[in-house]
């Protein structure tokens, strides 16, 4: 080494505390992006030693966890020996973001060689970077003896390939694309912002960790490790309405970007920089939804408004919408694109009230083919699942009545969803959907014949029958004759029941009548033997009970006062004979002869008027019994017509 080469002797360090303490200042404010971790400097690593002074160094020093480092602060003091607190980031040494990728590109790529040359290039590179503390590059060459020119120019190409290759960050890059059939395809794009070119895509060369979300890969899983750049296809799982696959892509240990760890010492000494860089992360995620093409099926469960009705009640169904669970099915309610939103499936339910029948349903998968239909009704569900009630039906007669409903994809439009839609078709004779109505068959009394009899009469009454349950072969109604009245009840007067009128003695006699359908019917005569006024009354037991104790008909009556159910049995009554008028023409008669006469005349007719008007007057509370009236003595008053 010539002298104008050498390395510069003894004489030149008595400038190096003044440095050393100008340097410390500089760097006190330097942050580090993560915590400090202490690691020693235990010697010299690859490099070469000045035989001018045999001391001066240049190359990497060893650390005790066995990397390597490159020192960072030329002219400042050796690290060896001394403890250094690391830190890791992208800003961890004040200089420009490029120059930081700069280091970090070296540090990664020849902070860690065992080559003398390369490594003594990397470490003058990297004072060309930071600060040659006023010297040139040539000055500390030098200390790689004859090898200087071989590492000058090595230096020189580092500078010009970190400038070329260095990267300030990386990143990854998601594409993800999902068909409405549930297939989809996705890729990776690993992107790194060079110092010398701007963010630019890699061409597939690392291997990334992929995980999926609601889909798997073609083999199943939900992870693969597809290269950057590769496009994988995948499909959809789940059997929720809305399809959304989430992808997450990390790729490690990338080489890129300006993150790199430094080392400081509290002794002063310089600042290094440590080999391998650090361990570079690029993650990437995004996600895609679509609707499901499962179908599904509804279930709808069913309640009708009535157990119990009255002829001519409007009965209703509420309907209390569901999905059905199954394999290859949503779980949820299926939904269509409306208006840029999301929007349930539309479907209509048709029910159906079948009835009367004459016995309670017994309950079915099917629905008897020739069941009597009241009447069809149907409604239109847009908003899904949820609680409706249908539009009512009028119960005509007397019986069991129950309701069946479908639901029918042919009612939605094709788009609508209807390939989307699966029908259903309730049981028959569910207990929550049947309805009794309570039966009795309407009838009008009206009696047959004149409205006055004579005692002794057999009097019938005739019975007109309407409303006829058609599933009720017959019914036995008693018709009874109550009576006799002295003076008959006003219109409508609950007489009482029949146990009651038999206590009181009003029943004159009874006939049973059997009914099997509409028309009119004619009973039994009874006769009315004593004089007052009848009413006829009648009653039914219904029909027998079925094996549930139910009566299609049950126990009906009616007992109450109506004048067309009415009549009178009244004696007959001679009138008085007519007086001879020759009695009165008779001159040898005495006078008194002719008093007589005229005076028993008068006292019949007296006699009547007194009977009738005491029958009107007594009665037994008020409903007595003729036969227990007996005519008070009266007098007969003689008129003298002389």
């Amino acid at each position: 080494m010539t002298p104008q080469t050498a390395p510069p002797r003894a004489h030149h360090h008595l400038l190096l505390p003044l440095l050393l303490l100008l340097v410390a200042v500089l760097v006190a404010p330097l942050g580090f992006a993560s915590p400090a971790r202490a690691v020693t400097s235990t010697g010299l690593g690859t490099g070469y030693l000045w035989r001018g002074d045999g001391v001066s160094y240049l190359g990497t020093y060893l650390l005790a966890d066995g990397r390597k480092a490159f020192c960072l602060e030329a002219g400042k003091s050796s690290p060896v020996g001394n403890e250094y607190d690391t830190a890791t980031g992208p800003d961890v040494f004040d200089i420009s973001s490029d120059d930081h990728a700069r280091l970090a590109y070296i540090a990664r790529t020849w902070a860690g060689t065992d080559d003398q040359d390369t490594a003594a290039a990397g470490q003058l590179a990297v004072w060309t970077i930071t600060g040659l503390a006023g010297k040139s590059a040539r000055y500390y060459a030098g200390r790689a003896n004859e090898r200087w020119p071989i590492v000058m120019e090595k230096m020189q190409l580092m500078l010009d390939e970190s400038a070329r290759e260095a990267s300030t960050s990386v990143s990854a890059s998601m594409a993800v694309d999902l068909q409405p059939d549930g297939s989809g395809t996705l890729r990776t794009d690993v992107v790194v912002d060079g110092v010398a070119g701007g963010p630019a895509v890699l061409d597939p060369a690392f291997s990334g960790a992929v995980s999926l979300t609601g889909a798997v890969f073609d083999d199943g899983s939900a992870a693969s490790s597809p290269r950057n750049g590769e496009t994988v296809s995948f499909r959809a799982t789940g059997d929720l309405p809305e399809m959304t696959v989430g992808v997450e892509a990390r790729f490690d240990d990338l080489p890129y970007g300006r993150v790199m760890t430094v080392g400081n010492s509290a002794a002063g000494s310089q600042m290094i920089l440590f080999s391998g860089g650090a361990s570079v992360t690029a993650t990437g995620t995004a996600s895609a939804s679509a609707l499901s093409p499962l179908p599904f099926r509804p279930r709808v469960s069913t309640v009708t408004s009535d157990a119990v009705a009255a002829r001519g009640a409007v009965l209703t169904d509420q309907l209390a919408l569901a999905v059905e669970p199954g394999a290859g099915l949503l779980s949820e309610w299926g939904r269509i694109v409306v208006d840029g939103g999301w929007a349930p499936i539309p479907v209509t339910v048709r029910s159906r009230l079948l009835g009367p029948f004459s016995e309670r349903p017994v309950e079915a998968a099917d629905w008897p083919a020739d069941a009597p239909v009241v009447c069809d009704v149907a409604l239109r569900v847009v908003e899904g699942p949820g609680t409706y009630t249908t539009p009512g039906c009028e119960l005509p007669d007397g019986g069991w009545y129950t309701w069946v409903e479908t639901i029918d994809p042919a009612d939605t439009a094709v788009e609508e969803g209807r390939d989307r839609l699966q029908g259903w078709r309730s049981a028959f004779g569910t207990a929550t959907e049947s309805t009794v109505v309570p039966w009795a068959p309407h009838i009008d009394t009206t009696v047959v014949g004149a409205s006055v009899v004579e005692p002794g009469t057999c009097v019938s009454d005739s019975l007109e029958v309407s409303g006829w349950n058609p599933e009720v072969e017959e019914v036995v109604v008693d018709t009874l004759l109550v009576g006799p009245f002295a003076e008959l009840p006003a219109e409508g007067t609950e007489l009482g029941d029949v146990d009651d009128l038999e206590a009181d003695g009003l029943v004159a006699g009874r006939a049973s009548t059997t009914l099997t359908g509409d028309g009119s019917v004619e009973t039994e005569c009874i006769e009315a033997s004593e004089a007052g006024g009848y009413a006829f009354v009648y009653s039914s037991g219904g029909t027998p009970a079925g094996a549930d104790d139910h009566q299609v008909v049950p126990a009906f009556a009616d007992t109450r006062f109506h004048t067309a159910e009415s009549f009178r049995v009244e004696a007959h009554v001679e009138p008085p004979a007519p007086v001879e008028p020759t009695a009165l023409a008779f001159t040898g008669s005495a006078p008194g002869g002719i008093a007589l006469g005229i005076s028993l005349a008068g006292g019949l007719l007296v006699l009547g008027a007194a009977t009738a008007h005491i029958a009107r007057r007594r009665r037994r509370d008020g409903l007595a019994r003729v036969s227990d009236l007996s005519p008070e003595p009266t007098t007969s008053t003689a008129i003298d017509l002389r």
